[in-house]
């Protein structure tokens, strides 16, 4: 069937169609001139000084024989940014009202947020190098762009699927008729118990995650300092590294904070059923700055493959942000099949209103 060119984001969105396509351009430059733009440098004492860009960031790790970091972040900060900037133009210009527009939205919104690999390794080599003697990183222009193009295209994406949803009849999920006020915790058999208590643990976990190292320098001429998650902030804030200071803040701290919240919310509250998959939707748009997975790979690569670069010493801090990540996920499944369980019945079910 023949697309109508009237039936596309661009059209069915007006001006705000041209604005979004506008932000979205700019977005592909800002990205492009990031790959050829300073990134960082590593200084080691008696070595010529090293400055990088993004692509000469994968060299370095490729060099150093750390080959799946390299090509892990070939992929996630090279490749696919720009492979997800192309397919939101294709969305946005091209792919009429269908189901297939909302779930390749989905699937953009979902992925967007792994882009971050890179910064992150850059983060734990400016961590490691604090207060240290004998090596010293500095970040350049490209850091910025960098990360202002990633933001930029997970909010991108966030704004696309919101307008689809005002517009899509593809998008909109089930039409909910039920007025009664629930909470999902009284309404859900097994999942009642099993969910809230799954995320209490997660946000206790989460809490002890932030102040618990997660490694520990072991090298020879290093100091051999231990590093949290706080206490990475706090190296970064201390070298004045803003940007990258805010995005372990946001990413590692203030979205996971909130994601936790809206999810106990999420069974506590009382609300229609329509308002419960409401509260839900707002849940996962934050969930997209929620970067706790990023961190970890990041810190899994490092610590399996950076040996060549400085050598750690694993703490338990990694094993309890895995542990987190694995519990809170597991919560929010069973939130999910909770609130698919409640847009099934209809008023003439019994509930247990609130």
């Amino acid at each position: 069937m023949p697309i109508e060119p009237e039936q596309t984001l661009l059209r069915q969105t007006g001006w705000i169609g041209w604005a979004w396509l506008g932000v979205l351009t700019t977005t592909f430059f800002a990205q492009a001139l990031a790959l050829f733009v300073p990134f960082m440098s590593i200084k080691v004492v008696l070595v010529d000084n090293q400055i990088y860009s993004l692509p000469n960031s994968v060299r370095l790790m490729w060099d150093s024989k750390i080959y799946v970091v390299a090509i892990l972040i070939a992929f996630f900060s090279i490749t696919f940014p720009f492979l997800k900037l192309a397919v939101l133009l294709v969305v946005w210009v091209a792919i009429p009202p269908t189901r297939e527009r909302e779930r390749i939205l989905y699937w953009l919104c979902l992925l967007g947020k792994w882009s971050m690999l890179d910064p992150f390794i850059v983060i734990l080599l400016m961590v490691l190098a604090t207060d240290q003697w004998a090596v010293s990183t500095q970040t350049f222009s490209g850091v910025y762009l960098f990360l202002s193009a990633i933001a930029s295209a997970i909010m991108l994406s966030t704004i696309a699927t919101q307008l689809d949803r005002w517009v899509n009849p593809f998008a909109k999920g089930d039409i909910v008729n039920s007025t009664i006020k629930t909470r999902l915790i009284q309404n859900s058999g097994w999942m009642s118990v099993v969910g809230p208590v799954t995320l209490v643990i997660s946000a206790v976990c989460f809490v002890i995650a932030l102040v618990t190292p997660y490694f520990q320098l072991n090298q020879m001429l290093l100091t051999s300092d231990r590093y949290s998650i706080l206490q990475s902030l706090t190296a970064l804030l201390r070298t004045n590294q803003p940007a990258l200071a805010a995005l372990i803040a946001i990413g590692l701290i203030i979205a996971p904070s909130i994601v936790l919240i809206m999810q106990i919310w999420l069974w506590i509250a009382p609300a229609t059923q329509a308002k419960h998959q409401s509260r839900n939707r707002r849940l996962r748009a934050v969930h997209e700055w929620c970067m706790l997975e990023v961190f970890a790979l990041g810190l899994l690569l490092f610590l399996w493959e950076g040996t060549s670069l400085m050598r750690t010493e694993v703490k338990p801090g990694l094993w309890i942000i895995l542990g987190t990540i694995v519990i809170y996920y597991s919560g929010s499944l069973i939130s999910l099949l909770a609130l698919a369980r409640m847009s099934r019945r209809t008023d003439s079910e019994k509930f247990i209103p609130a």
